[in-house]
């Protein structure tokens, strides 16, 4: 008896527990959490913007670059022109300022044989003086002419203030307006740059002589 009890004690505990089984939520359950959930618009046709790929970000960056080595390239491209440009006026110039310091001398061997008149004609032991003063003059210009100088044409020519420097004005019907009539000092070009301007003197025309009409209305 005792032995069977045991065996039917062990039986009832050994029975596996009945398996419990999920209850379904209600609908009404539902609706409560639904309805308590905060409600968010719909977001209707957004744009999509895309990330740049690989390719066009490095296609930008040697877009760059090449600009910027276009610019440095104009840069010193204009850097080398001004550079040639100063070396090329530095030798066209240098010699400037002893150029200027010899012209008076020459101005003063042209004085000397304008002073001279026709002496050369009659005098011989001055007509000796007076050809080597010509001949020194003419060598002066020669060397001046090789060394780039140039002298400003003045009488005849019309006034260019560029190129001329109008000391005097001369009343005179001879000439047109504006035009040199008289140099009273050579003026010169180093290639092509105006190093001394030519003193010149200007025409003008002569006052019209007031008619005798205008003469009445002044007395009146």
């Amino acid at each position: 008896m005792t032995h069977k009890k045991h065996k039917e004690e062990q039986g009832v505990e050994s029975k596996a527990p009945e398996e419990v089984t999920a209850q379904p939520v209600s609908n009404d359950t539902d609706s409560e959490v639904l309805e308590a959930l905060p409600m968010t618009e719909a977001v209707c046709d957004a744009p999509v913007v895309e990330a740049p790929s690989v390719e066009d970000e490095l296609k930008q960056e040697l877009a760059k670059t090449n600009d910027r080595y276009l610019r440095m390239a104009a840069d010193f491209d204009n850097f080398r022109k001004r550079q040639v440009k100063e070396r090329q006026d530095l030798v066209a110039y240098a010699n400037e300022s002893l150029l200027l310091d010899i012209l008076p001398v020459l101005d003063n061997l042209e004085r000397a044989l304008a002073a001279s008149g026709g002496l050369k004609d009659t005098v011989d032991g001055q007509a000796g003086v007076i050809k080597g003063v010509e001949l020194t003059m003419r060598m002066f210009h020669q060397i001046l002419v090789r060394n780039g100088l140039e002298r400003i044409k003045a009488v005849g020519q019309a006034f260019d203030p560029h190129r001329h420097e109008a000391i005097a004005q001369v009343i005179t019907d001879e000439a047109e307006p504006e035009t040199v009539v008289e140099e009273a000092e050579a003026g010169y070009l180093l290639n092509t740059r105006v190093i001394r301007p030519a003193k010149v003197k200007v025409a003008k025309s002569p006052s019209p002589a007031p008619n005798e009409e205008e003469m009445k209305a002044k007395e009146e």
